[in-house]
């Protein structure tokens, strides 16, 4: 079966060299290392050659140019010349904003016009529908992040269309061989909210940090894995121990077996 690796070395040696298409949660502590494990795998599969693929970066509340500056700021000792003349950014700030009390010259280059003011007034989840349907084949795709989408479920979306999309988004990247990874700020939702999300996706990956000693470590846990969590299991790996190098992004440093 088809696999798409994450960029992680370590973590696609042990589970088969990347992970099947699909929908995969990177549910974290603020902080705590997903932002960094999708960006890896961004940038990664960007500089590819062996396999090269569509990388789409898809960014509700951020930015072209923010987006840029993130991976940059994350592998501030990297070379990043080619990644990001590779990455497909899409931007939807301006309709993310549109409806709120934030001046569109905030957050966008160009001034507001009418035409551009009556294409704020557009609907959000529809614009990104038809960005994921005009997804390739085999592409990586990034969309940063599902919390963005959960916050607008206060005000401008149902949450019955939110879980619907992300059945959705499940279902159009096992139709084209996609691997989908999206964040979520843990414990932001109340607990059966959270668990109605986690339930749609094919992984689960969580992202939390802890005091030990005197030092404070990231760590990495699998929830949920469709395909791999069995073979880690087999292993008895219960948990990664992980940082962010400067040059090569989410590492893993050491890992917890359960004897």
């Amino acid at each position: 079966m088809i696999r798409i690796p994450t960029g992680i070395e370590f973590f696609d040696k042990q589970i088969g060299e990347g992970l099947h298409p699909g929908l995969v949660l990177l549910v974290e502590e603020v902080g705590a290392g997903g932002k960094e494990f999708a960006l890896t795998s961004v940038c990664k599969n960007a500089n590819a050659v062996e396999y090269p693929r569509d990388v789409l970066y898809i960014s509700i509340s951020s930015s072209p140019e923010e987006v840029r500056r993130d991976i940059e700021l994350t592998f501030p000792h990297a070379r990043l010349e080619g990644a990001l003349d590779s990455i497909k950014i899409r931007s939807f700030v301006e309709f993310y904003f549109s409806r709120s009390i934030v001046p569109i010259s905030w957050v966008a280059e160009k001034r507001p016009s009418l035409k551009s003011l009556g294409e704020g007034e557009k609907d959000l989840l529809p614009e990104l529908v038809g960005a994921f349907d005009e997804v390739n084949e085999g592409s990586l795709i990034f969309l940063d992040s599902l919390s963005d989408l959960v916050r607008l479920t206060r005000t401008r979306i149902s949450w019955s269309d939110l879980v619907d999309l992300t059945k959705g988004l499940r279902k159009l990247s096992i139709k084209r061989n996609v691997l989908l990874l999206s964040l979520l700020t843990k414990d932001m939702l109340e607990k059966s909210h959270e668990e109605e999300l986690l339930d749609q996706a094919d992984g689960v990956l969580i992202f939390e940090w802890e005091a030990e000693k005197e030092a404070i470590t990231r760590w990495m846990y699998i929830r949920k894995l469709l395909g791999i969590l069995p073979l880690l299991e087999k292993d008895k790996i219960a948990k990664y121990s992980v940082r962010i190098d400067p040059a090569e992004g989410f590492t893993i440093s050491r890992f917890v077996r359960v004897i």
